[in-house]
């Protein structure tokens, strides 16, 4: 296996969380930007603006708020589920919601989502923000070259783009930090205790959502596969010749289809980032294209930076692993559950009981 986790480019071992810190991780966030994500023009906008644009009870104990976040000319909604009464603040999840979940909900009206459990959420004592990808930039069944959504705003000519230009996964991950900028500001939040959660590519824009934003106390992905948890050397289904006919990533990217050995980063480095945070990746029986597998050896391989804290990673037995059982004994939760490439509320059920067993 390439690509060791704690050896610098120059080869020197990291030994240490400081030198982890102050070496090994900014290299391997340069080298993903670089080469797969590709590089953002800004963080947070000066002119960063938030409106409530509407706050009703949409249903007994739960509001419903949908957030206008704003800079320049551009704007994007965040739609708010939060319980009506407060005792302190409540700890939250930004969900990252892509184009075809999003053409199956009324996010404007209504609470019934079948890829979020809201109303069990609710009940667990958390508030859940939901950030549709279309108002950041265009799906690959919408897309647009790059001159839609968020990239004019910093790059109005398309011809100005470079190889290592962001693009929909590191763009719809900044629009999660732009949320949790929201988050910051409202009183009723605990913005120490946010997760961002999301299925497939959502998943994988979780996972560089943390990796980027240190803020972040959780970083849950289900089912995001390739340039998400799983590996890209040993992976099975999906490879990157596959996902470079969508234009989720920068054109770095396109020069290892068919040469993922070359590659010189792997997707242990992506769940190590979130050292010594928390991680979730969850994975379904039956998607062989996402490769449960390749996805938990990532976990498993991150183990050792999560060790250099002193912490566990990831905790689980020889292959295989047992179906539907949550294993959350680390700063790694994981499960695979009985079924296709799928969000379910069995997985949410999960997730809440791991973020419930860490902070609660």
């Amino acid at each position: 296996m390439s690509n060791e986790l704690l050896k610098t480019i120059s080869g020197v071992k990291i030994e240490s969380t400081e030198t982890w810190e102050k070496f090994r991780r900014p290299e391997i966030m340069n080298l993903m930007s670089e080469y797969i994500y590709g590089v953002r023009p800004v963080e947070r906008p000066k002119d960063l603006k938030f409106k409530t644009v509407k706050s009703e009870t949409i249903e007994k104990g739960i509001l419903h708020e949908i957030i206008e976040i704003s800079f320049s000319d551009y704007s994007f909604k965040v739609y708010g589920y939060l319980p009506e009464e407060f005792s302190g603040k409540v700890p939250a999840f930004i969900y990252v919601m892509h184009e075809f979940e999003e053409n199956h909900c009324d996010l404007d009206s209504s609470i019934e989502c079948e890829y979020v459990n809201i109303r069990e959420i609710i009940k667990r004592g958390y508030a859940v923000f939901i950030m549709p990808t279309s108002g950041i930039a265009p799906d690959f069944t919408a897309q647009a070259n790059y001159t839609k959504g968020v990239y004019p705003v910093f790059t109005p000519d398309v011809n100005d783009r470079k190889e290592n230009s962001w693009a929909t996964i590191s763009a719809w991950s900044w629009g999660a930090s732009r949320v949790m900028d929201y988050i910051e500001n409202d009183s009723r939040i605990d913005s120490e205790k946010v997760s961002v959660a999301g299925h497939s590519r959502g998943g994988k824009t979780a996972l560089w959502c943390g990796a980027t934003d240190t803020r972040i106390m959780c970083a849950i992905s289900n089912n995001s596969g390739c340039a998400g948890a799983a590996m890209h050397q040993t992976k099975g289904g999906e490879h990157i010749k596959d996902i470079n006919r969508t234009d989720w990533f920068c054109k770095n990217y396109h020069k290892f289809d068919d040469n993922e050995d070359m590659l010189p980063t792997d997707q242990h480095m992506l769940i190590s980032a979130m050292a010594p945070r928390l991680c979730y990746v969850a994975s379904s029986s039956k998607d062989d294209w996402a490769d449960p597998e390749a996805e938990r050896l990532s976990c498993r391989l991150a183990n050792e930076v999560y060790e250099l804290y002193g912490k566990k990673g990831v905790v689980l037995p020889e292959e295989p692993v047992e179906l539907d059982k949550a294993y959350h004994e680390g700063n790694i939760g994981y499960h695979v559950k009985t079924g296709d490439h799928s969000i379910t509320f069995a997985d949410w059920d999960m997730f809440l009981d791991f973020i419930d067993s860490k902070i609660k």
